[in-house]
């Protein structure tokens, strides 16, 4: 069974033309949707799917661009007939949802079944073998493994270049990393081109997202350092980019 990824979002807090805040779809037998920052349901609708074609979400971590279409998917959802979604995410997640709907009572009516997880937790749902790993980020954060029998592709999240993450990503047909910074750009809780073609190896294709303002018109360049040092093809990622594994 092929797997395939859509990048939803590509950019940051920082509004930029073409890039909705960060999410991912994946989809095999069932779909899968990896954060949902500002302007997932728009970019879903434009990706010809329905809120009602999400009933599950796993979450990397907390941070609003990541987390701020969440309630308004559990809305639509409920406005559509559907009061139900499963939500996987790392440690405070239900504390955090419990405390969103406590601000919106009307929220209560949306039963949203909340799975925190951990670093190094496998579980398996459907045709998929889930796996993650620790992301290095300035609040608990996951990378994901998304496997069947014979495909696999791995988002990282909001991360620096970590081994575990790079661990993760060994052998994967496809490794989403975020890449947030050109060069030049000293950062941490966050990606650059060096680190990141110098952490990874042994995947079969890169793509780059979380992309800040600092890298536009940089971005074949920040693709080709990636790809010379990592040994692998690389490139930039942008808002309903299908990639199919």
């Amino acid at each position: 069974m092929s797997l395939s990824a859509t990048l939803l979002g590509t950019g940051v807090g920082i509004p930029q033309i073409g890039r909705s805040q960060s999410s991912l779809l994946i989809e095999g037998d069932s779909r899968l949707l990896f954060d949902c920052g500002a302007g997932t349901l728009n970019r879903l609708s434009e990706a010809g799917k329905s809120p009602l074609d999400i009933n599950t979400v796993f979450l990397s971590h907390l941070h609003l661009d990541h987390v701020s279409d969440l309630l308004a998917l559990a809305k639509a959802r409920y406005l559509m007939g559907t009061s139900w979604l499963s939500l996987y995410g790392p440690k405070g997640s239900a504390s955090w949802l419990k405390a969103l709907q406590a601000i919106y009572p009307y929220l209560a009516e949306m039963v949203i079944s909340v799975h925190e997880l951990e670093a190094g937790d496998h579980l398996d749902l459907g045709a998929y073998s889930i796996k993650t790993a620790r992301a290095v980020h300035s609040v608990p954060a996951l990378a994901y493994a998304v496997s069947t029998e014979s495909r696999s592709i791995v988002y990282s999240g909001d991360t620096e270049p970590c081994p575990e993450v790079a661990e993760l990503a060994r052998g994967a047909d496809l490794l989403i990393h975020e890449c947030s910074f050109p060069e030049g750009v000293q950062v941490t809780n966050h990606t650059t081109p060096r680190r990141l073609g110098e952490m990874v190896k042994e995947v079969d294709r890169i793509v780059l997202t979380h992309l800040y303002p600092q890298a536009k018109g940089r971005e074949a360049e920040m693709a080709r350092l990636v790809a010379d040092l990592s040994k692998t093809r690389t490139e930039v990622g942008r808002d309903l980019m299908r990639v199919v594994v």
